[in-house]
């Protein structure tokens, strides 16, 4: 032991004092402003110039004078907590979510035994990987038996009960020595539990609330109804959305299959996103141990899972919640394997991250730049280490394998394995040069300018909505400690990568720039670990109690989503419609039976009770398709040849999409042209639904 001179412990105690008393006016003022600043979203929900502290101050009676426990956010979240007759509506979604959950970890539990992996891994890692390899196989079987017309309820649940059944069986014949479940101690287990169980709850309970959201309403949940209801995957010409990687709207598909019933099922396929979150929060917690200490991942794993952003991303039915799973997957999984040098190690390390890279990008293309080219070059990195292509081959290998399914089906459709993108590169029918340049506009890079660039990150770091004070707080104190710079060094290496690549090559899109958080827990898990003095402590658990109720606070709001959590499901299937489009919702239900609309300017139709004809704003109008150049009678038998029986039309949403940055619409839709074929006895009188900018047409039947 090296015993130094008290001068240079003074010294060294002094030096201590002045860096915490640093960082914590650091950290005050970062909470400050993070509380105070206005949420940019929330004017769009009626919240005008709410910020964080507004919301904490009145999450609880008396703080705000005259706000009684009733009228506080807590009051009102234990209401719509209250209404527990209605949980048993919430049973067989469970149930069914939980027997396509059993199945995915089935089959995910005999890839990993495939790959002699099980043995080297803790029981919640496992599980959690299992999980996540287990979705994207049951993704690609689901669309290969789609494309062959297979998709049947009885095939549905005869198929995962054989999963299910297969994986009971090798575990049975292995006698369940796999390795057992880690034993984290009580202490931080049952104040983990405490923290996130909360946060866990509400996601579990707004995931099976029906989604409020458009693009889920419009392909995320429209496309797997529109395979369910013709019992067959298809090319769908007109919702350009569908032919993107669907392997997350498969476990939807799933869920439709097994219910018999495109509402619930649905319902069933949100749940398995939400459960998403707590399997990224394992692996999360397995990166900071490694790398750091048990300490700096359990508060990696709290950072993650009471961040706003993650709740909101388990709740409504989009795709990056599973996307930050496989990309905490990825990092977990190169921290696990870089010095893993038993023989064979190269093997079992390349398949899997490959399999996860192209798990990532069967979610999103954008995962082909946030996933299999950084990790496509790690894997490159150890073949040079090892003196070997081996591993980069098999991670190549393991990708294409997952992904091949995705790409050729786009081949069989449009002769573009990647449609609608790379027309230059590919081109591919059903698109054309107009189109592509329409898509372009809206979805490619947008102009690099400083000022921009310096609010994004601010964006990132702390003003959007959703964001939580952790990640900004804690991560860069991870560099405070010279052995963990390494481990620190390339996680903040990819965060910035991501950032970059997001901001440089993308249109900017918040959600787009999600990939970062599991990498940014991490880091604050790391950076909440650099020292385990008493004051630091002291003034971590001050920081995490604030955060961390800050955020809770904010998620029980309608801002964060839908928060009826125990709200009665018949009703909700009614009001939810009426709340998010009243206009097709009281088309819906004013139609007579039998009746077929042709929708025009709108696409959100996930929630229509009735067979329907429409096509999302990128691909060509209907309308104009059946119109142009053609003459009132040709236009009457087009109309009567898809079904059509009345027209609806959606001006305001038309106006909306050719609003200046807006994504445009053909300008081919005018009164004028309805007018005409009101005139020629095509179309019937309009009369307004939903308000006067909302006209429908009944199509006029033809002379025998």
């Amino acid at each position: 032991m090296v015993h130094r001179p008290p001068a240079v412990m003074r010294d060294h105690r002094r030096a201590t004092w002045i860096a915490i008393a640093i960082i914590a006016a650091l950290e005050l003022a970062w909470l400050g402003w993070f509380l105070h600043e206005p949420l940019p979203n929330a004017a769009n929900v009626g919240g005008r110039n709410a910020t964080r502290a507004n919301i904490l101050w009145r999450a609880f009676p008396g703080v705000v004078p005259g706000v009684r426990l009733r009228e506080s956010y807590l009051g009102l979240a234990l209401d719509e907590l209250g209404h527990v007759e209605n949980l048993p509506q919430r049973v067989p979604i469970l149930l069914v979510a939980g027997l396509i959950g059993a199945a995915a970890v089935a089959a995910g539990g005999l890839i990993l035994r495939g790959l002699r992996l099980r043995a080297k891994l803790d029981g919640w890692e496992r599980l959690a990987l299992a999980y996540g390899l287990g979705t994207t196989t049951l993704g690609c079987v689901t669309l290969i038996a789609g494309r062959w017309g297979l998709l049947h309820p009885i095939s549905a649940w005869a198929g995962l009960v054989a999963v299910i059944a297969a994986g009971v069986a090798v575990r049975l014949r292995e006698g369940f020595k796999a390795g057992p479940m880690a034993r984290p101690r009580i202490g931080p287990a049952l104040g983990m539990a405490a923290v996130v169980g909360p946060f866990l709850a509400l996601m579990a309970l707004a995931a099976m609330l029906p989604t409020i959201d458009f693009d889920a309403i419009e392909y995320h949940l429209q496309g797997p109804k529109e395979y369910y209801q013709a019992g067959r995957i298809r090319f769908l010409p007109h919702n350009v959305y569908t032919s993107m990687p669907f392997g997350i709207e498969m476990l939807h598909l799933l869920g439709m299959e097994v219910f018999d019933d495109w509402w619930r099922g649905a319902l069933a396929g949100q749940l398995m996103i939400a459960a998403f979150a707590p399997a990224s929060a394992i692996l999360i917690y397995a990166t900071a141990s490694r790398l750091g200490s048990p300490r700096a991942g359990w508060v990696a794993a709290v950072a993650y899972l009471t961040a706003p952003w993650v709740y909101r991303l388990a709740v409504l039915p989009y795709v990056e919640g599973p996307l930050c799973f496989f990309h905490a997957a990825l990092a977990w999984a190169v921290a696990r394997s870089w010095d893993d040098r038993e023989d064979g190690a190269d093997a079992r390390w390349g398949w899997l991250l490959g399999l996860l890279a192209g798990g990532a990008m069967a979610i999103k293309y954008p995962a082909l730049l946030s996933a299999v080219a950084p990790f496509g070059l790690a894997a490159l990195a150890r073949s040079w280490r090892d003196r070997s292509p081996r591993f980069a081959l098999r991670f190549a290998a393991g990708t294409a394998i997952v992904m091949a399914p995705w790409l050729i089906k786009n081949v069989v459709d449009t002769g573009n394995p990647v449609y609608p993108l790379g027309y230059g590169v590919f081109g591919g029918s059903h698109w054309d040069p107009a189109a592509d340049a329409k898509w372009r506009a809206v979805h490619g890079p947008r102009p690099i300018v400083a000022a921009e660039f310096f609010r994004s990150i601010v964006d990132v770091a702390g003003r959007s909505d959703w964001q939580t004070p952790l990640f900004a707080a804690l991560a860069p104190l991870a560099f405070l400690r010279r052995d963990r710079w390494r481990g620190a060094g390339w996680l903040a290496a990819y965060a910035a990568y991501l950032f970059l690549s997001w901001w440089l090559l993308t249109h900017r899109l918040d959600r787009f720039w999600l990939p970062m958080l599991p990498a940014l827990a991490v880091l604050a898990g790391l950076g909440a670990d650099w020292t385990r003095g008493r004051i630091w402590t002291a003034g971590l658990a001050a920081l995490l109690s604030v955060a961390i109720v800050a955020n809770l606070a904010y998620t029980s709001t309608a801002l964060a989503g839908l928060n009826e959590w125990t709200g009665d499901l018949q009703t909700l299937r009614r009001t939810v419609p009426e709340m998010t489009n009243p206009g097709l919702a009281e088309l819906d239900a004013r139609l007579p039976p039998g009746a077929k609309p042709l929708l025009v300017g709108q696409a959100a139709v996930f929630h229509f009770n009735r067979p329907v004809v429409y096509n999302t704003v990128f691909d060509d109008e209907t309308i104009e398709t059946l119109a142009k150049g053609k003459t009132p009678e040709e236009v009457r038998r087009g109309l009567e040849r898809l079904g059509v029986t009345h027209v609806y039309v959606d001006w305001s949403e038309i106006g909306r999409y050719r609003s200046p940055g807006n994504y445009g619409f053909t300008p081919f839709v005018t009164p004028e042209l309805f007018a005409g074929l009101v005139r020629a006895g095509v179309l019937g009188p309009p009369s307004p639904v939903g308000g006067p900018k909302h006209e429908l047409y009944e199509v006029r039947k033809g002379t025998p």
